[in-house]
């Protein structure tokens, strides 16, 4: 899933909001009081993560003491976001196969990908039955087209066998860990990125648990560089949306905190090994993983 957020009408509109509370010389919590918004529907507003309606505006403005003409701009980038939200839904009836044929395509773009996920297997590295799960997980009602979808991101997955393409994953060990389904599906999955993270132009690492992370780590992104004919993107996936950053100041703030995410974890033999003690601790409940790391109830 991904739509184009270079500088695009949700952002800037948060952009722009959160401007006139610094101006008001207001908190988040400051103006979230003088408003009927709460505090985090004030920071998501802000980051471009929720829409606010024309009322939420008009109480801003109020809060903040917004001049007229600096309210009416405000007001026009709501209304393109609105047209943005509409054309998004327009795109996912396109279909789900659809939307991964669009993420296959930015990706055939791209000669690095660079992929941090805190708490799902990236989506290049799962099984079948995985990806069935985490679709269905988007769509708890189901959708016809869920089967399609699975079988559209495992055709994904052919670029992993791209000798000409460098794939780098960082992965939590949460990730890892956490079960969107029985031990046999698994086990099954945890032996496939054993497996794939020995391909010479695929890296895999893995932040332990007991790992101490100073770096920014709140949701997963893939940054696709070395674009033919094209400038760097991050994709970050919401449950609703899909995001395409282009900035060059925001990729280089994702391409920073990756870096730093890449120091803490684990690669090659360390983690193949952090791996197959998960195996191990799932075949055998109770056991405690040797990574050291507190085992999870259950395993």
């Amino acid at each position: 899933m991904s739509r184009d957020v270079t500088s695009s009408p949700l952002r800037r509109l948060g952009l722009a909001l959160r401007g006139l509370r610094l101006d008001a010389g207001l908190t988040g919590q400051q103006l979230a009081d003088r408003t009927a918004l709460s505090q985090s529907t004030v920071s998501r507003i802000e980051l471009g993560q929720a829409m606010p309606s024309l009322s939420d505006i008009e109480g801003w403005g109020k809060a903040t003491g917004a001049p007229a003409g600096q309210l009416a701009e405000i007001r026009a980038l709501a209304e393109a976001a609105a047209v943005e939200a509409i054309s998004w839904r327009r795109a996912e009836r396109r279909g789900l196969p659809a939307l991964q044929q669009d993420v296959a395509d930015l990706e055939a773009t791209a000669a690095t990908l660079l992929n941090f996920q805190p708490v799902i297997v990236p989506g290049l590295l799962q099984t079948a039955e995985y990806a069935r799960r985490v679709v269905l997980s988007g769509y708890p009602g189901g959708r016809s087209d869920i089967g399609a979808a699975v079988a559209s991101r495992m055709e994904r997955q052919e670029i992993l066998y791209d000798e000409a393409k460098r794939l780098e994953f960082v992965i939590a060990e949460a990730a890892l860990r956490w079960r969107i389904g029985p031990p046999p599906m698994m086990l099954a999955q945890l032996d496939r990125i054993a497996s794939l993270a020995t391909l010479a132009n695929v890296s895999i690492g893995v932040i332990p648990q007991a790992a101490e992370v100073t770096a920014w780590h709140i949701h997963g992104f893939a940054i696709l560089d070395d674009r033919a004919g094209g400038s760097p993107v991050v994709r970050v996936e919401t449950l609703t949306t899909g995001l395409s950053v282009t900035g060059p100041g925001d990729v280089e703030r994702y391409r920073q905190a990756f870096t730093l995410l890449r120091e803490s974890a684990m690669f090659g033999d360390e983690a193949q090994q952090l791996i197959r003690s998960l195996i191990t601790s799932m075949r055998q409940p109770g056991e405690r993983a040797l990574s050291g790391a507190p085992a999870v109830a259950g395993y």
